[in-house]
């Protein structure tokens, strides 16, 4: 199925197609809104922010191991962010984080926010290594015979949206000695069939004997092709490699221990709970870790845990103790050793007084006497567990959008309340471009509650009035909320279902996450009874309780000033972009691109200020708002022709 039959069916909401599905958002919310990376943000990575002007030594090794702590690629090593570095969308990866290539630029908007090019594949992401020093390595001046080969491996779709045959993933090299570009010196297009499933990376293998590639300053690229309009055609890359020395047969391997997912939550029924909420029946006995040998032979390793509290300081310690047998990922699949695979949880969070985030490291190591690790980076990983004023069942980031068809349908997720408290709001995320503009202005929702019936929604206990999706145009903004009319007071011991009921026949479609499975807390109602969700996954649906706590993602270094008033409209914008002030004071106005490009400038003090926006291509670009000794504002828009 294409994209533009995609795009009917969900339009059309017609009951004669799946009554709940799920399709490719248009955005990707964990780069619009910051707040849901539950990733410990703060620990840093020995690449993280640093960048070099010193062409790189061999060998040059990248798995984006560093994808739970950053969703852009290590400056060190790339000159571009353009590529979603994650750990969500591959399935089975070859090691922890990936670069995934898609339709969306770096902010998780649309290149091209539009509908009018959904069969076309254009230039989307590209992925640009720093310089190379192919030149020297060491004392050795290298030569074509040498056996420099560059490998990497690349899954289509995995938890994304298939790449069709007309989409492509595309490697470049820089010749330096002629200073140009030798384009598609490999590629792949994707599947003549977009319905199949494609769970395995591919390896590809390149030799570099061309002595106009030798040079101190050689590079190389990879770039995509895909529908520009959204979160399509999905291209996931792993394990980057570029050495001299190497076979083509023989190199098929590498003597490496790695995570391959993020742990399973800490917490029993949730990934995220209200503090006031917590009590020790909720953490779970044991968590879920996937820990890979890709080596070729069995090795004794060990494992362990760390949990640090928000100052840092160490809370809790767990040993796994050594495992003698670990064996070759192929054919033997993750450690099956039940204190590395099913680490037991025995400790308890001493009652939650006020909001907290715990950042939980989880580290590998081989025993002595054992060979060497090839990549030492990917045999740590860091988590978070949070505890805040909402539940939530995601870990943070939407592999897809999940949807139900029919006007007046309902949605509930269940909970089940500790202890006495008023829900006072609801957290979603709506895809911001996942209907025409017609549709959206149909979108229209209510929140409901509705009380148990031995497991399934049973009586409507409140109904809310109609309101439309909110999308963010801010940097520093939390994922939006919807105030209740009025406090909905939830009794200690019982259980609820919290959720919406939609407008609109084709349905709205509301962020899902493909990793963390609680989809039998999911049920749709389309009008004949409440029937339980059949797609594995999480909504990203989160009830808030209790008193209002502000998100720590939206605030910077400078939340303590008062922030200057402005109003920016119209957004999504096509001819002129207006900003309206409520003083004369002197401040300058910058209009950016993606790349972070200065494209228009005004300073003054006059209190409306006009961009023109019709020279400009259409995709997301980047207002900055300077006025005095204010925080700065910063203002996403879309600009759309």
């Amino acid at each position: 199925m294409n994209k533009l039959l995609l795009l009917f069916f969900v339009l059309i909401g017609s009951t004669i197609w799946a009554q709940e599905g799920i399709k490719p958002l248009n955005s990707n919310p964990a780069l619009i809104y910051p707040e849901l990376k539950r990733s410990a943000m703060q620990v840093g990575t020995p690449e993280s922010g640093k960048t070099s002007t010193v062409p790189i030594q061999l060998p040059f090794v990248e798995d984006f191991y560093y994808a739970t702590l950053s969703n852009y690629p290590a400056m060190i090593k790339w000159e571009d962010s353009l590529v979603y570095v994650n750990p969500g969308f591959p399935i089975a990866p070859p090691s922890i984080g990936v670069a995934t290539f898609d339709g969306l630029n770096k902010f998780g908007y649309p290149y091209e926010p539009d509908y009018t090019n959904l069969a076309e594949s254009r230039a989307a992401d590209t992925l640009t290594s720093r310089d190379i020093n192919l030149y020297q390595s060491g004392n050795q001046f290298l030569q074509a015979s040498d056996s420099i080969g560059f490998s990497f491996y690349y899954q289509a779709r995995g938890n994304g949206e298939p790449p069709e045959v007309g989409d492509s993933l595309i490697l470049d090299f820089y010749r330096p000695g002629d200073g140009v570009w030798l384009n598609r010196v490999w590629f792949a297009k994707g599947n003549t069939n977009p319905n199949t499933n494609d769970t395995a990376f591919k390896r590809t293998f390149i030799w570099l004997a061309d002595t106009a590639l030798l040079k101190t300053n050689f590079k190389f690229r990879f770039r995509n092709k895909a529908t520009t309009s959204g979160n399509f055609d999905h291209w996931h890359l792993d394990y980057v490699y570029l050495n001299k020395n190497r076979s083509m047969l023989g190199d098929t391997t590498y003597n490496d221990l790695t995570f391959a997912h993020v742990p399973s939550s800490f917490l029993k029924d949730y990934s995220a709970m209200p503090y006031q909420q917590y009590n020790a029946g909720d953490m779970a006995q044991k968590n879920s870790v996937r820990i890979k040998n890709n080596g070729a032979q069995a090795i004794n390793m060990s494992y362990e845990n760390r949990f640090y509290d928000k100052s840092g300081n160490q809370i809790h310690a767990y040993s796994g103790g050594a495992n003698g047998n670990l064996l070759p990922f192929k054919p033997n699949g993750y450690s099956q050793f039940a204190p590395h695979q099913n680490p037991a949880f025995n400790y308890t969070f001493s009652a939650l007084s006020d909001s907290a985030d715990f950042t939980i490291k989880h580290f590998l190591y081989r025993s002595q006497g054992t060979s060497s690790d090839f990549l030492l980076d990917n045999d740590t990983i860091y988590q978070k567990q949070i505890f805040r004023n909402y539940y939530a069942y995601d870990d943070g980031g939407a592999e897809g959008g999940y949807y139900v068809n029919g006007a007046n349908a309902n949605i509930a997720l269940r909970f089940t309340i500790n202890k006495d408290d008023d829900l006072r709001a609801v957290r979603i995320y709506f895809d911001p471009a996942s209907a025409l503009t017609t549709v959206q202005q149909l979108s229209k929702f209510r929140i409901c509650v509705w009380s148990n019936n031995g497991g399934y929604p049973g009586s409507l206990i409140y109904r809310d009035s109609l309101m439309y999706p909110k999308y963010s145009d801010s940097i520093f903004k939390a994922i939006p909320q919807y105030s209740l009319t009025s406090l909905v007071k939830l009794n200690a011991g019982q259980t609820y279902f919290i959720g919406i009921q939609q407008s609109v026949a084709s349905g709205i479609v509301i962020g899902f996450d493909r990793n963390q499975d609680y989809h039998q807390n999911l049920y749709y109602n389309l009008g004949n009874g409440w029937t339980p969700s059949q797609i594995k996954g999480s909504l990203m649906v989160h009830p808030v309780l209790g008193e209002f706590i502000p998100s720590p993602a939206s605030l910077n270094e400078t939340s303590n000033k008062q922030q200057l008033q402005v109003n920016v409209f119209p957004n999504p914008v096509n001819e002129s972009v207006h900003l309206r002030f409520e003083n004369n004071t002197r401040r300058t106005v910058s209009l950016y691109n993606a790349f972070g490009q200065l494209l228009k400038e005004y300073s003054g003090t006059t209190p409306t200020v006009l961009f023109n926006t019709l020279d400009l291509d259409p995709g997301v670009y980047l207002l900055s708002i300077k006025e005095g000794t204010l925080a700065p504002v910063l203002r996403k828009i879309i600009v759309q022709h």
